[in-house]
């Protein structure tokens, strides 16, 4: 599952590694949570919403429903 947050981000033109200092986490931490693999903590979701001035919930949808699952 790979997250909304990644196609906003490659199409503002943000390298991963470049976005992940940005949010405060390591590039590796960054690929899982594009990935799905891993939850973003609210901080980093906060963060990347104000980087990529979009909403949380649009840019990490996916990852809310299945917390709520």
């Amino acid at each position: 599952m790979v997250l909304k947050v990644r196609l906003v981000r490659i199409a503002q033109g943000y390298p991963s590694y470049k976005f992940a200092a940005l949010a405060g986490v390591h590039p590796d931490t960054w690929h899982e949570i594009e990935m799905g693999t891993r939850k973003p903590s609210n901080s980093v979701m906060l963060r990347a919403s104000e980087i990529l001035n979009r909403p949380v919930d649009e840019l990490f949808a996916d990852a809310m429903e299945a917390l709520v699952r």
